[in-house]
């Protein structure tokens, strides 16, 4: 799932509380290594706004209003962004295998389910994670449930649609609903792009400062 060198995908996501009220995000994201860059596009009062991810652990936000880059600092990084239920940390956790321990909690002909507890030292926004990886489905990962220390469930996660985009099986659907806050985020992969030979300079604090 990750034997690209870089990545550009195009994404839709719907926001909907706990009153049903819904509210619609467009942004483009950009990947090499495990570095990452969000851009939005849409709704106006947030278009330019950008994230950028050097590691796990280094995270910086481009305020267009003010032109100014600001650092998040660890105690914000288990915040949500833009209103999403996705947390500036698991924006910045590529590959799971460095954050987290692993342990098959029952495996099938088509699926197989794992159980993940965060390495010592590390302080994760959802420090126990259950992973659910279909066979069938290209070995994809088809449903996230996140949780607290103690075990509680406090999300879920489902992606119901592994297509192929840009020559590659992914999850184009994906549906994340906050229990505690009865709050769910649904987001469409609408184009992805592989191996462009994007430039290091997209993943720098200089370039988020940008002319558009």
């Amino acid at each position: 799932h990750f034997g690209y060198q870089d990545s550009q995908l195009k994404v839709t996501t719907s926001v909907k509380d706990k009153d049903g009220n819904k509210s619609e995000i467009k942004y483009k994201v950009w990947e090499k290594g495990e570095k990452r860059l969000i851009i939005l596009d849409e709704p106006p009062d947030v278009a330019g706004m950008a994230v950028l991810t050097k590691d796990e652990d280094t995270i910086y936000v481009y305020e267009p209003e003010f032109n100014k880059v600001r650092r998040i600092a660890s105690h914000a990084k288990k915040q949500t962004m833009f209103g999403m239920d996705i947390t500036s940390d698991e924006t910045a956790t590529k590959h799971l295998h460095s954050c987290y321990d692993p342990k098959i909690k029952s495996d099938t002909s088509e699926k197989a389910v794992l159980t993940l507890e965060q390495k010592s030292g590390k302080d994760k926004a959802y420090p126990k994670l259950e992973i659910t990886v279909d066979k069938t489905k290209h070995w994809a990962t088809t449903k996230i449930i996140s949780k607290d220390k103690d075990g509680k469930k406090k999300k879920t996660e489902v992606r119901p649609k592994i297509k192929q985009l840009g020559g590659r099986f992914l999850a184009t659907l994906m549906t994340i609903t906050d229990h505690g806050k009865k709050h769910s985020t649904t987001l469409i992969v609408k184009a992805a792009k592989y191996d462009q030979g994007l430039s290091d300079k997209m993943f720098t604090k200089r370039y988020l400062i940008r002319e558009e």
